[in-house]
């Protein structure tokens, strides 16, 4: 009789269409934008608050050693204690004080799966936690990493696996891997800028750098980007300088810049020679993601894009 009504009911939220278990979205947290950054916050491992830095180009969760200690949000992890290692962010280098490796809880269904890198003196903006959202798992679908990034709408929502075919066609298709510097996400794409004399592009594979507040950072020192200005002479480059008259990279003013085949008019194309380590000859920054609905599958290493 049991196994008759549980048959039932089953056929009975077929027939309503109900969603199944597996079309469940994950967890969604609402993002705040600080300075140029994005921020969320959410319970970590359910002992404490923590403002959290939405992040792509760094290889752990960072978490700064005086709050971790204090709230005790690493209790039921196995930190070692490290001599001398430090970490290079952007320019400021932190104290690595202790090491882990496993699994932290990020609000209710959410989990972080990978390195855990305690800093000293991370807390010095309005945030305590950095979490790379590559491996940032959905417990309510079998752990898929699947992000929705939709920061017109300041959002960052974890999907299910089914929800993928509900995609739009207007959503174009892009492979990612992670040959690059740390072996962060980058877009296999193509750049093409109109600077008013005529359009030029540039392939190859762009880094995805939530780091970086503009829509392009093209890296100097590239075999791509060398050969993309020995055949642009004619492009004009301006200086970007400091308050102080510090000269800190080039840019270039176009009229129209597509990137991953979305059009971004009079957008600013910034050439930087501060990444001496990175190795793709772009980095798709904040900009570019401010005006686009992204879906990243890194299970599958594709990413599904609409411009807005």
């Amino acid at each position: 009789m049991k196994i008759k009504t549980i048959l039932i009911a089953l056929f009975t939220l077929i027939a309503l269409g109900l969603p199944a278990q597996s079309n469940i979205q994950g967890e969604a947290f609402q993002l705040t934008k600080k300075g140029a950054h994005y921020v969320f916050t959410a319970s970590i491992n359910g002992t404490a608050d923590a403002t959290i830095l939405v992040e792509s180009g760094i290889p752990a969760l960072l978490a700064d050693s005086a709050f971790v200690f204090s709230r005790g949000i690493l209790s039921d992890m196995e930190l070692t204690v490290t001599d001398k290692e430090k970490l290079n962010l952007g320019g400021r280098v932190y104290k690595i004080t202790h090491k882990a490796n496993g699994t932290v809880r990020i609000g209710n269904n959410t989990s972080y799966v990978g390195d855990v890198f305690v800093l000293s003196n991370y807390d010095y903006g309005p945030y305590e936690v950095a979490v790379p959202v590559m491996y940032l798992h959905n417990d309510l679908d079998d752990g898929c990493r699947i992000v929705s990034l939709d920061l017109s709408n300041r959002s960052l929502q974890m999907l299910g696996r089914a929800s993928l075919n509900a995609i739009n066609t207007d959503y174009s298709k892009s492979n990612m891997n992670t040959d690059t510097y740390e072996g962060m996400f980058a877009i296999e794409t193509s750049m093409t800028l109109d600077d008013r004399i005529k359009p030029r592009t540039l392939s190859g594979n762009f880094m995805i750098d939530f780091g970086n507040p503009e829509l392009l950072f093209l890296i100097h020192q590239t075999e791509e980007v060398q050969k993309f200005l020995a055949d642009n002479v004619d492009m004009e480059l301006r200086e970007a300088t400091t308050p102080s008259g510090e000269v800190v990279g080039q840019f270039i003013l176009t009229k129209q810049c597509q990137l991953c085949g979305i059009a971004f008019p009079d957008a600013v194309v910034v050439i930087t020679k501060n990444l001496p380590l990175f190795t793709t000859p772009g980095n798709i920054g904040l900009k570019f993601f401010e005006r686009t609905h992204a879906i990243f599958d890194f299970d599958q290493s594709v990413v599904f894009m609409k411009g807005k």
